[in-house]
């Protein structure tokens, strides 16, 4: 049995929290699964205090020495499928993966027979050789690598009324800069298919000791590529109000900390809005030989600020320097950007939309469950602090 070092305050509102993250989770997943388990570690949490809970967890069957991976829902959306257990007054929803009730394509993008059937759609044929999950948000999206003999595909997997969004993002982007090319999407699954871009992330090229890296000219012609999407993005500041209160809500020690954090959260007046990434980082870019060769993850490109974006990077690169065992690596890197970001888009401004992001990465360590997620969220609320004070 594992159950995590730290719980948040209760929730008077949504007394589930407690049962999911501690001892209790057991007894549900078991109900669930109509079967023993060894044990179970929460891996991952979507709280919204007062309103709903969304919790994965890695499962050791009794039977078993292969973990899966299971999740679990209360709150006021209404869930179709999976099971249903009672505890107290509460419904909690519990599914195994892939069968998430709110991405009916992801059972089609993870089974064989049916990815190859999804793949013969969009006219590959050859044979499914390896499928790989790279990322899952419980009731949100999905994104799984498949292998084939002459192909390497990512099936992108969202709510099915999300998915004609994402194909038009990709038609009217990929017209102006490198992104990953749709052969087809599913409306009625929720799927898009999307050929690779060549290279690596920014972040492994870091990670792993690449010297040659673009530099803030390059990130600057990137994004002025971008074309003009409709729809208005919410700014780092703006996103600030929400982290905070989720962080009073999970670790209310830090209370005086973000109240500082907010004084300085004012926004300025006059600000244009401009084409934006907005969520513009070093695991959204892609490299190779010191060049930048495509973005990934577009779904919120559309109108925002361009200091958001340079200090989305900035705080990305400031978050893996506090936890990567290659740290030093990204802070050189990040020192690299800063001066020409600075000239560009206003030191004050900067470090202030830095320092808002980096409250939104302090909501990392409890989202991912972290043994020691109270000490890692106030190390990145301390460094948020040192930005405004640099």
């Amino acid at each position: 049995m594992t159950i995590p070092t730290a719980l948040p305050p209760p929730d008077p509102a949504l007394p589930e929290l407690h049962t999911l993250l501690g001892p209790q989770a057991f007894d549900i997943i078991e109900s669930a699964l109509e079967s023993r388990i060894q044990g179970a570690i929460p891996s991952y949490v979507r709280y919204q205090p007062g309103r709903s809970l969304t919790v994965s967890y890695r499962v050791r069957p009794m039977d078993s020495t292969t973990p899966v991976s299971m999740a679990a829902y209360t709150g006021p959306s209404r869930i179709e499928g999976g099971a249903v257990v009672e505890s107290g007054s509460a419904r909690i929803s519990v599914w195994g993966f892939p069968d998430d009730p709110a991405l009916p394509g992801l059972p089609h993008s993870f089974r064989q027979p049916l990815v190859g059937q999804l793949l013969g759609e969009v006219g590959v044929l050859d044979t499914v050789r390896t499928i790989r999950t790279t990322s899952y948000r419980p009731r949100r999206r999905a994104v799984v690598e498949v292998q084939t003999a002459g192909h390497r595909l990512f099936i992108k997997v969202v709510k099915p009324n999300q998915v004609q969004a994402l194909q038009d993002a990709h038609k009217v982007v990929a017209e102006h800069t490198r992104v990953p090319h749709s052969l087809g999407f599913s409306p009625e699954l929720g799927i898009a298919v999307l050929e690779p871009i060549a290279g690596t992330t920014l972040r492994n090229a870091i990670e792993i000791g690449e010297t040659h890296l673009p530099g803030p000219e390059h990130m600057r012609a990137l994004l002025d590529t971008l074309p003009r999407m409709p729809t208005p993005r919410p700014g780092l500041v703006d996103r600030f109000r929400a982290h905070s209160r989720f962080l009073e809500a999970v670790i209310p020690d830090e209370a005086a900390r973000l109240e500082r954090l907010g004084v300085a959260m004012e926004p300025e007046a006059a600000e244009s809005l401009v084409p934006a990434h907005n969520d513009f980082h070093s695991s959204q870019l892609m490299v190779a030989d010191g060049a930048i060769t495509g973005l990934i993850d577009i779904d919120t490109v559309g109108l925002g600020f361009r200091a958001d974006d340079y200090a989305m990077l900035l705080a990305h690169l400031h978050s893996l320097a506090l936890t990567s065992r290659n740290g030093s690596r990204f802070a050189e890197y990040g020192k690299t950007l800063l001066p020409e970001f600075e000239r560009e888009v206003g030191r004050d401004r900067l470090r202030q939309r830095v320092a808002a992001a980096m409250v939104g990465f302090a909501t990392g360590p409890f989202r991912s469950q972290r043994p020691d997620w109270p000490t890692a969220t106030s190390s990145r609320l301390a460094a948020a602090e040192d930005w405004l004070i640099l």
